[in-house]
């Protein structure tokens, strides 16, 4: 009885588990089953010591960052962790077998001191014998320990991008040899107009050079012809004497520098080839108020840059531009046909921007960017404040016949404000009201307000800003039937 009782289980027991869900299998190792091309393409958005933190992950992901890494990335570590840090660099580096080319080998930010010469020089040449392509040395240093670039250096042909910061050239009697460089960046770094004419003749097909903070350079002389983009950070405006660059196709100047007595301002020579510039300076006065040498200088600078189709302009250089406004100097007329101007944070920038129409007769597309928070603003003393307490409309409207571009040629605007505060400024309604309603072949007004979350986070007084912004904007008469108005809410 009892067997037949557990007959009679034995036989139920498959007819009842039809109901049941089947028994798992066995976990399948998605992260080992990983191609080798696709574990080489996460390495290279790691920084290095995270590509070493997957050997945790499988058995076969345990060494392999060692064959397949070819981006060495080790960033920045604070002073009191600089030997932990070349202990972690040196153990990577011995371990590294890849035979494949080493794509990039970046130290930022390490804190250097003159006993760490030695190490410095060890980890370039495993560089060196690796074929690195982007190598970048970005060093915390003093004055007093300046690391000397090894002079094997010079002559690594496999370069094709090359940052270094906080370093000094010492060529000797040694040339560069950069056949395949394409970008160079040097920032903090002294310089001399020679050693920059040795550094370019080193590179044949150099397109981009980065000059930042550096000083020592009286003449920047470019003459090669695959040089198309310069960019210079500077800190001082009087000992750079001049920029000869006929075959440069893109130029920003940017920097913070104060203004000497009886000193020179820099000059822009050849620059005939040049399609985009970027003027981004600050010129500090000697004396409080007095702006005569940034006014001369930026005066200068937009004479130079009469043929150039795309030009930007900084919020303190779109300051400096009210004086050449409220002093009534004919604008010089540009070519310019695509404008972008960094400012509107007050009355003053809008009579920059007019002078900047009045200058822009050709001008199809005007893009704005109204910061909140200028760098710093000028000062003009009490007699000139006064001019500023002035009606925008007005004064937009008493400008309209000098406006060229309003009835030909201007046909888009783009206003980028961050934050909704910025984008409902009284200043910035007047100005859009004005293109509207002058601007007789305008197709597009777009208006992109960057929102720093998503817009269900967003507390309701922002939302209603937004709301009275749309709002003021459609009611605005619009001179084209073309015109249309665009509101665009990307989140960051």
């Amino acid at each position: 009885m009892a067997e037949s009782s557990k007959h009679r289980r034995i036989l139920l027991s498959p007819e009842s588990s039809r109901d049941r869900p089947p028994p798992p299998s066995s976990p399948r190792d998605l992260i080992s089953a990983l191609p080798d091309h696709a574990i080489r393409d996460i390495f290279s958005h790691l920084p290095t010591e995270d590509v070493v933190r997957t050997s945790v992950l499988s058995k076969r992901w345990q060494y392999r960052w060692r064959t397949v890494t070819t981006n060495l990335v080790f960033n920045r570590v604070r002073p009191h962790h600089r030997r932990t840090r070349q202990c972690i660099v040196d153990s990577v580096l011995s371990q590294h077998t890849s035979t494949s080319a080493l794509k990039k080998f970046h130290v930022n930010g390490f804190c250097y001191d003159e006993a760490d010469s030695p190490k410095l020089e060890e980890w370039l040449r495993f560089a060196e014998q690796r074929h690195v392509e982007d190598l970048r040395l970005e060093l915390d240093t003093s004055l007093q320990s300046t690391y000397i670039l090894p002079q094997f250096l010079f002559c690594l042909s496999s370069l094709v991008r090359l940052q270094v910061s906080r370093c000094c050239f010492s060529l000797g009697a040694t040339s560069i040899n950069w056949p395949h460089l394409k970008v160079l960046s040097m920032s903090n770094i002294n310089l001399s107009d020679d050693i920059l004419a040795s550094i370019l003749s080193g590179n044949p097909i150099l397109e981009s050079l980065d000059l930042g903070w550096c000083v020592g350079l009286n003449n920047v002389i470019i003459d090669s012809t695959s040089v198309k983009h310069l960019f210079l950070s500077i800190t001082n405006f009087f000992n750079l004497r001049r920029i000869r660059a006929p075959h440069l196709l893109r130029l920003r100047i940017a920097g913070t520098c104060s203004c000497s007595e009886g000193a020179e301002h820099m000059s822009l020579e050849d620059i005939s080839s040049l399609v985009e510039a970027d003027l981004n300076f600050e010129l500090l006065p000697r004396v409080h108020g007095d702006n005569r040498m940034a006014y001369d200088l930026l005066k200068e600078f937009l004479e130079k840059l009469a043929r150039v189709p795309t030009i930007t302009i900084g919020d303190w250089c779109l300051q400096i531009l009210s004086l050449l406004e409220m002093g009534g100097v004919p604008p010089r007329l540009l070519k310019c046909q695509n404008l972008i101007l960094q400012g509107l944070s007050s009355q003053q920038d809008l009579l920059s921007i007019g002078y900047m129409l009045r200058s822009s007769q050709c001008l199809e597309k005007l893009v704005i960017q109204p910061i909140d928070v200028p760098l710093s603003k000028f000062q003009l003393g009490e007699e000139s404040n006064e001019d500023f307490n002035l009606d925008e409309e007005v004064f937009l409207c008493s400008r309209k016949g000098n406006f060229g571009c309003l009835s030909k040629h201007l046909k888009r605007v783009e206003i980028i404000c961050f934050g909704a505060c910025g984008s409902g400024s009284k200043h910035l309604l007047a100005l859009i009201k004005f293109l509207l309603g002058y601007g007789l072949v305008l197709e597009k007004l777009i208006i992109k307000v960057k929102l720093p979350t998503r817009v269900h986070e967003l507390p309701a007084t922002v939302l209603s800003q937004l709301l009275d912004l749309s709002t003021d904007v459609l009611s605005f008469r619009r001179a084209s039937e073309n015109a249309k108005v665009i509101f665009y809410y990307p989140l960051e």
